[in-house]
């Protein structure tokens, strides 16, 4: 449970410091059109490999600790 809490805990941080570092990337995605399909599956896998990295870095850090 102790893990568990951890790693929601830095996942929390990381959602809550995402948008204050956030770079502008307006220049390079202006013209792509993410109304579609691809767009939402490619996100949707963004969002399950950031869970999947989060997830792997907390048990990394907290095998060192112990």
């Amino acid at each position: 449970m102790k893990k568990y809490l951890i790693t929601l805990a830095a996942f929390a941080v990381t959602l809550a410091a995402g948008p204050a570092a956030a770079a502008d990337w307006t220049a390079m995605t202006g013209s792509i059109d993410f109304s579609g399909e691809t767009a939402g599956i490619i996100a949707i896998v963004g969002l399950l490999a950031t869970l999947l990295v989060t997830r792997k870095g907390g048990r990394t850090l907290l095998g060192m600790i112990k």
